[in-house]
């Protein structure tokens, strides 16, 4: 029943003719509870049914910070018409093209907010979610509170239960179990945003990071956060329809895209590892899930594919033979990959 109610709301909030004429919230916070971090690439016919969502939660203080990665469409546009309207609205625009990573960290850098929620312009938030997450993360005084998030074919739910996990240890072990890494999902102090982007190396600003955003700024907040609420609520609609990226994304040359990914990827991985406390999380017996999986997606690759690249690849499988988080039988899998490689590789020059 709550899902279908859920539902219910989604599909108003897309079957509504919006007009904003009447819509007028001057007053502008300067120590808002919550900063909504939203990132925008030439998705100009999502922010309006955002706003509304935005617009109709319980929660009003608060502040919209549009970050505008160089659009080409109309996103300015329709930004500027709602700051007349909303003084909470804070619009901010790169001169050129910078990719999510980059974008999303200017956003809370000129935030403003006791927490943080990084939004996509093509979701919707649900279910008044702003109120009972802020709440919820000032009774327990949490670093981190996270809560449920509708696909539009299923509900993204958690394994745990409403509850907190205290200590960074045990916070980081959520982490590398792979159970969750997603942030429009987490309701996170900015604080500790703050010190997670001091954390992490200052390269990766200009490096090709916009695939994983939540992976490598979750991978900072981590080492950070002390405390870790759930709530058993569902907040937020992820829109993972087929159009709801921009045409000008879509890279034609599937080969560039996957090499580019996979590249982003491992020198996000191969920071993970050189800077994570292998030692402490093996005496807890904790099992890289989430390297793991990103193994698996070297080994389904055809050799073809792998061996036209084939330096940076055994650049990957030698970073993975030395890590001490895997054991001897992956490790034999991988170097029998690895040599098929190398034999196959002449044939593919």
């Amino acid at each position: 029943m709550e899902i279908e109610r859920i539902r219910k709301e989604i599909r108003y909030y897309k079957s509504l003719n919006i007009t904003l004429e009447n819509i007028v919230y001057n007053q502008k916070r300067e120590n808002p509870k919550i900063s909504l971090i939203i990132t925008i690439y030439n998705q100009g016919n999502f922010i309006e049914t955002l706003y509304w969502s935005i617009l109709n939660q319980t929660l009003k203080d608060i502040e919209i910070i549009f970050i505008d990665d160089a659009s080409i469409d109309n996103s300015s546009l329709i930004i500027k018409e709602l700051i007349k309207k909303d003084k909470r609205i804070v619009y901010l625009k790169n001169v050129v093209n910078k990719k999510q990573y980059y974008s999303i960290i200017i956003g809370i850098l000129n935030s403003k907010g006791e927490y943080i929620l990084s939004v996509d312009p093509d979701d919707l938030l649900v279910n008044n979610i702003l109120i009972k997450a802020y709440e919820t993360a000032k009774m327990y005084n949490l670093d981190i509170l996270q809560f449920y998030m509708l696909l539009n074919t299923s509900l993204w739910k958690i394994k745990y239960k409403s509850g907190i996990i205290c200590g960074n240890i045990n916070i980081r072990n959520i982490f590398y179990y792979g159970e969750t890494r997603n942030l429009p999902d987490k309701l996170i102090k900015r604080q500790i945003y703050i010190k997670a982007i001091n954390f992490m190396p200052k390269k990766l600003y200009d490096e090709d990071y916009h695939m994983h955003t939540d992976d490598t700024l979750f991978f900072g907040i981590i080492h950070f956060a002390g405390s870790y609420g759930f709530l058993e609520q569902i907040g937020y609609f992820y829109n993972n329809e087929p159009n709801r990226k921009p045409k000008q994304l879509v890279i034609e040359d599937k080969s560039i895209k996957s090499n580019n990914d996979i590249k982003s990827l491992f020198n996000i991985m191969k920071y993970f590892i050189l800077n994570s406390d292998n030692n402490t999380i093996e005496k807890n017996n904790i099992p890289y899930k989430f390297f793991e999986t990103k193994v698996k997606n070297i080994l389904i690759r055809d050799l073809k594919y792998i061996s036209k690249h084939f330096e940076f690849y055994i650049d990957v499988f030698n970073l993975f033979l030395n890590c001490p988080f895997f054991n001897e039988e992956k490790k034999n899998d991988l170097l029998k990959f690895k040599r098929k490689i190398m034999i196959k590789k002449r044939y593919y020059k």
